[in-house]
């Protein structure tokens, strides 16, 4: 009976440490996304380039330790590419530039499960951080914007994933540095990532090549320490005893 009291009593204090040891929050940030292609394509077709987006999500961190942990997220991310098409109208002797820029923006839900190797003190620590990280296409649009001498209004349409055969589960790899500042109960930190796709997403028109995913993200948040709502436990034999008078 004894045993069994002291056994329970060590796994409610576990459970304790355990707890005090997790953090969520939320972050946000910017996002500068691209596609990876074959050389054949870049011989092919126009440059792709980054286009800007936004990404946003919950952030669990789970820690074993002082200098490593454990980061589950759920983000929403927008992905793409931007591609410019330059055509010449000739007028008489003159030829007058006419293009359009177009941006395939895809709306992701992405789950990143990184590694954290955390340095510094208490109060300021640089991190890096790397994983997998597993997304699904959840709607996409083209942007695009008319060109003669002057910009004009951008035209959005909504594009069938299905219909073009765009894989829309994806598979990456996400590394970053970061740096974490952490106070009473709370943390601020704010990080650099770069993601790079493995997943073919979808077969490019007359060479039949597939494109990958690529990005840059920028991003900034707060972790809330849950060890507030459950104090830490104390080590045996770490207890002062009390004199008596």
């Amino acid at each position: 009976m004894k045993k069994s009291i002291i056994i329970a009593l060590f796994s409610f204090s576990l459970v304790q440490y355990t707890v005090a040891q997790v953090a969520i929050g939320f972050k946000t940030g910017v996002n500068f996304a691209s596609v990876h292609t074959t050389d054949l394509i870049d011989q092919a077709a126009p440059d792709f380039n980054f286009t800007p987006g936004w990404n946003a999500g919950l952030v669990t961190e789970i820690n074993f330790g002082d200098y490593f942990a454990l980061q589950p997220e759920v983000n929403w991310v927008q992905k793409g590419f931007t591609w410019n098409e330059p055509v010449g109208i000739p007028i008489g002797n003159i030829e007058i530039p006419f293009g359009v820029v177009a941006t395939f923006r895809t709306n992701y839900l992405e789950v990143p499960l990184l590694a954290k190797l955390k340095l510094g003190n208490e109060r300021v620590q640089g991190y890096v951080a790397a994983g997998p990280s597993f997304g699904y296409a959840m709607n996409a649009k083209i942007i695009t914007r008319p060109r003669l001498f002057f910009e004009f209004d951008p035209i959005k349409t909504n594009v069938n994933l299905d219909n073009l055969n765009y894989q829309r589960f994806d598979v990456s790899a996400t590394g970053g540095l970061g740096i974490q500042v952490n106070f009473n109960g709370a943390s601020i930190f704010a990080d650099a990532r770069y993601t790079h796709g493995f997943t073919e997403l979808y077969d490019f028109p007359v060479v039949n090549e597939k494109i990958k995913n690529q990005g840059i993200a920028l991003s900034a948040g707060v972790l809330f320490n849950l060890q507030s709502a459950a104090p830490k436990a104390k080590r045996p034999g770490t207890s002062r005893p009390t004199m008596r008078r």
